[in-house]
């Protein structure tokens, strides 16, 4: 095959009231230019848009419409008696004229367009494409979306001008036996000719990491056969023996292979030659029970959703090397997986695929409704349009070994029956890979399908139904993460069916950060961060605007915390197939989701590195089963110790160091029994008892796990408080309050001191308490809980708090959100501060999502009067089971008492009166002097 660019200059022109095809523009020479590959937003072609979208970022140059190219082609003279046709890789809705000659008419959206022009005779021809970027028989899902890559318009990728002989070789499809170290190829021999020919056909393979280095050209072996081709197109199957030393591809060593397609034939006195080749990988991707398996290996998804979002361009890269440096960071930190959300990558992101060894899922561009054609109101072209999208990506991707998965869609519903056909026809079209339904069908009533060979669902209808750990509160019940007591022992083993395919957990995580306003400057491409700038323009309007980065980082370690617990539970799941974050990085649309630890760019936002995120997220992880993650010096820490091994073999003899600090402080360590750890599987390694006696109470410890002879670790931590506490004698009387009341008012009036832990009914101005940060984005779920007529969720990010204040002495706490907070948050009304002077800041404020802002507050302290108050949203008193809350109660106490509790922010008596009502609740105890540990108060 003769291949010739076409990409340059083309001439151009926008088309917004789509009367060229009506005027016969192909007949006239378009006045703009443009330059291709490219799209009309990259060229700024059209109107500058001035709006400001709040629930995705911005296309400065949005097209939805008609855009023409043009350009003359140069047919060769040696092209004369060749076939001609036009190749583009990636585009819209086109339709293509030679000259006024209307050559028809494409609408994939996933694979290239390519247009049969046939023998032509040499010259100069008018090519004119007119693609159109509103005419899809579907919505196209994120194909298509302003959410993620937007509905751009252009040609993207290669351009060509392809010509080849009259008998020729076409779509090689290689179908490897890993097992049997040989491949089957089909391929379909095109004979253009009037009349029959003897073909000689060879096959070489050539190493194809050799090829890519210059040097694997150096045949691996010949075999030849001899067809006899008729006119018209022919099937073709051969069967090639690749030889014992072959290697096979996986995520650990992506080994890839290219074979060598020759032909010549001899028709009519002329010679046709033709050669074509393919590259592909030696893997049988399986299951085997409910685990996935690889060349009969164990795997484990450890995956994250992707939806070609790119904010410079708009669209997915089309280079190898683009998309090697993107999954190069993916798997930096962890990820073997990539699933496509209704959309597929393009040629380069396969091949990258290919080469780093990560298993992709691309999606049929579609997120709806499949139908049977005796459903009323039955639709077609829609039907039509999906079964050939999801052909053409199959013929177009089939043979990249990282074409692992595929399913038809996201949260379909409507006809079981349709998708069972078509799955049916995709998988005896191409049986290379794993198929299912799609990707949390019917999520609303989840039900396995056995026409599917996996299943990606968030619940399974059984037992508690669970298999991931966050839910918006459109999806009640929430997951463990918000709803049950922190520890490390939960998995999903009693909510998995009795079905004997894997089970993947979808979309898990959705742990909202903060916006980094730092970021609005990235956006120099075709996509602007508007949003960020409303965004920043609320928090400033609110008065806060000189904590962003703070809240920030602090709710970034946070969603850090939760991601950590969500993809270890899924470790900790025995044959579990694996997990699909949404995601490691942010999502822009959708409401705007700042859900990753990195940013659309994949650029790390400085929440965690990547080796320590692999610590939890990694082929083999060490994890320890922790009932709980607070103690008294009086209790034993047990923890049961296990090791996820989903590497490339089996461990012999492995020990696991371990150690429990303070800091630097040792408090015991230990090494386990030498373990056979079998390859696939979550094995016990041993059990650990320490007692906490010999911490310095109260103090956060490490528990550091170390499989010896490695860098492979794992860390947990562990707060520990007194049993009981020893007081020192208070520096100052203090009293400790249930009601903002007369009385309260009177103590303060009289220059007294006051630790005020209001019962819960008395917070008349406040924001439910939660740990968890707030799931995908507060606005989107806020709209769809209004809808349902369901409760919002509370859509805070954590707390922001000054560490080193004096009043978290006796209660050892990062800046941020950490396990020991989560019954103090769980219980409590953050206090809504909007009214309060602007310069007021909380000592623990509870940070608020970028479309509410308010100033919330957990303790808050302030002169009131000639006295100083000290205010605490949370239900301390009801919750002193709880060794953290008692702590907290005591640390307050001992701020409360000492001569360091000296607001010096004042406030009226009204203002507290805006936040607290009186008359809740009646209670007028009051306590002096020396704190009280366990107190008995009334409810």
């Amino acid at each position: 095959m003769i291949i010739e660019s076409i990409a340059g200059t083309w001439r151009f022109s926008l088309d917004e009231a789509k009367q060229g095809v009506d005027h016969k523009w192909y007949n006239e020479r378009l006045q703009d230019h443009i330059q291709l590959p490219g799209t009309t937003s990259e060229h700024q072609k059209g109107e500058y848009n001035t709006a400001r979208e709040i629930a995705h970022l911005t296309e400065a140059y949005p097209l939805n419409g008609y855009a023409w190219y043009q350009r003359e082609i140069e047919i060769k003279a040696e092209w004369a008696s060749k076939h001609i046709q036009l190749y583009v890789e990636r585009t819209r809705v086109t339709h293509v004229w030679i000259g006024d000659e209307l050559q028809g008419m494409q609408n994939s959206v996933s694979a290239p367009h390519i247009y049969e022009f046939g023998i032509m005779a040499p010259g100069m021809y008018t090519l004119t494409i007119l693609v159109d970027n509103s005419g899809l028989p579907i919505k196209g899902g994120h194909m298509t979306s302003p959410d993620t890559q937007t509905n751009w318009n252009g040609l993207l990728g290669r351009i060509e001008i392809q010509a080849s002989d009259l008998i020729r070789i076409d779509n090689v499809q290689a179908f490897p036996d890993a097992g049997n170290k040989s491949v089957q190829l089909r391929f379909q021999v095109i004979n253009d000719t009037m009349g029959n020919a003897d073909a000689n056909l060879s096959i070489a393979l050539a190493d194809m990491v050799g090829a890519i280095q210059g040097n694997g050209n150096a045949a691996a072996g010949v075999k030849t056969a001899i067809i006899r081709s008729v006119p018209g197109i022919q099937s073709v199957e051969l069967h090639y023996e690749l030889g014992e030393d072959i290697m096979l591809w996986d995520e650990f060593n992506p080994v890839l292979y290219r074979l060598l397609v020759s032909l010549e034939a001899n028709a009519n006195g002329q010679t046709y030659r033709n050669e074509q080749s393919v590259s592909f990988g030696m893997r049988q991707f399986g299951t085997e029970g409910t685990q996935f398996t690889n060349n009969g290996r164990k795997v484990f998804l450890r995956g994250k959703h992707d939806a070609l979002a790119f904010p410079l361009t708009g669209y997915a890269p089309m280079t190898v090397e683009e998309w090697v440096k993107v999954l190069s960071v993916a798997k930096s930190y962890g990820i073997n997986h990539y699933r496509f959300h209704t959309c597929c990558p393009p040629e380069a992101g396969f091949m990258a695929a290919d080469l780093l060894g990560i298993y992709f899922e691309p999606e049929l561009p579609y997120w709806g409704a499949f139908q049977d054609p005796a459903d009323e109101g039955y639709d077609e072209a829609r039907s039509d349009y999906l079964r050939e999208e999801g052909l053409r990506i199959l013929k177009a991707y089939g043979n990249h070994p990282s074409f692992a998965l595929f399913t038809l869609g996201n949260e379909l519903h409507g006809s079981r029956n349709a998708m069972s056909s078509l799955l049916k026809e995709y998988r005896e079209q191409d049986n290379r890979r794993l198929y299912a339904e799609g990707a949390n069908n019917y999520f609303w009533a989840p039900a396995f399908s056995e026409d599917s060979d996996f299943w990606v669902t968030m619940r399974t209808g059984h037992g508690e139904s669970m298999v991931r750990a966050s839910f918006s509160h459109a999806d009640l019940p929430l997951g463990h993460v918000q709803g049950s007591y922190p520890s490390t022992v939960t998995d999903y083993r009693d909510n998995l069916p009795d079905i004997q395919v894997p089970t993947i957990s979808h979309e898990i995580g959705q742990y909202q950060s903060f916006p980094n306003f730092g970021e609005i400057e990235k956006y120099t491409g075709v996509l602007k961060a508007r949003n960020f700038e409303v965004f920043r323009e609320r928090l400033q309007a609110a008065g806060m605007l000189d904590q962003a980065d703070q809240f920030f980082r602090a709710s970034g370690q946070l969603a850090v915390i939760c991601y950590r617990e969500e993809i270890e539970a899924a470790l900790r799941t025995p044959g579990f197939g694996g997990f699909q974050l949404l995601d490691l990085q942010d999502f822009p649309g959708q409401g705007t989701a700042l859900v990753g630890v990195l940013d659309a760019f994949m650029d790390s936002k400085g929440f965690i590195e990547p080796e320590k995120w692999r610590e939890f997220c990694s082929e083999i992880v060490l994890l320890a089963r922790i009932p709980k993650f607070t103690y008294t010096t009086e209790e034993t820490l047990v923890a049961e110790l296990e090791i996820a091994n989903y590497g490339s073999e089996s461990l012999e003899a492995v020990q696991l160091e371990w150690s429990l600090k303070q800091g630097d402080r040792l408090i015991e360590a230990g090494v386990t029994a030498a373990k056979h750890v079998r390859q696939g599987t979550l094995e016990d390694v041993g059990t650990l008892q320490i007692d906490l006696s010999a911490a310095e109470a109260p103090a956060k410890l490490t528990l550091a796990l170390k499989w010896k002879g490695s860098d492979v670790t794992n860390h947990y931590p562990i707060w520990v408080y007194p049993s009981a506490q020893v007081e020192a004698k208070p520096q100052a009387e203090f009293h400790l309050r249930r009601s903002f009341d007369q009385e309260t008012s009177d103590i303060l009036e009289e220059g007294g001191r006051v630790l005020l832990i209001p019962h819960q009914e008395q917070l008349s101005s406040h924001i439910d308490g939660a740990f968890a940060s707030d799931f995908w984005c507060y606005p989107m779920f806020r709209s769809i809980c209004e809808g349902k007529d369901a409760a919002p969720a509370p859509g805070t990010l954590g707390i922001l708090c000054d560490e080193k204040h004096p009043v978290f002495k006796a209660f050892p706490t990062e800046f941020h959100s950490n396990w020991q907070w989560w019954p103090i948050l769980i219980h409590s009304h953050s206090l809504i501060l909007d009214k309060w002077p602007e310069a007021f800041r909380p000592l623990v404020q509870v940070i608020d999502n970028f479309e509410r802002n308010h100033k919330l507050g957990l303790i808050v302290e302030a002169k009131v009067g000639k006295g100083s108050l000290l205010i605490c949203a949370s239900d301390l008193i009801g919750q002193q089971d709880k060794p953290e809350v008692r702590q907290l109660l005591h640390s307050l106490q001992q701020y409360a008492a000492s001569e360091e509790f000296n607001p010096s922010f004042e406030l009226s008596y009204d203002q507290i009166r805006s936040v607290l009502d009186p008359n809740a609740v009646g209670e007028r105890e009051t306590h002096r002097g020396q704190a009280v540990i366990n107190p008995s108060y009334p409810n």
